[in-house]
């Protein structure tokens, strides 16, 4: 796979978000949900950008 580390840097950081949002530590779960969405799109312009 020529993006792998981008496939894995999205698994992880999805994997990471779902364990914190179930975990009930966060105050407000909707923010950090956005905060994910946009570090993945971040995450994904740059692996893509980068080849």
């Amino acid at each position: 796979m020529r993006y792998a580390w981008v496939s894995l840097a999205v698994v992880a950081l999805w994997l990471s978000a779902i364990m914190l949002i179930l975990s009930d530590r966060l105050e407000n779960p909707n923010n950090f949900y956005v905060f994910t969405v946009l570090t993945t799109v971040v995450i994904a312009y740059i692996g893509f950008r980068s080849n």
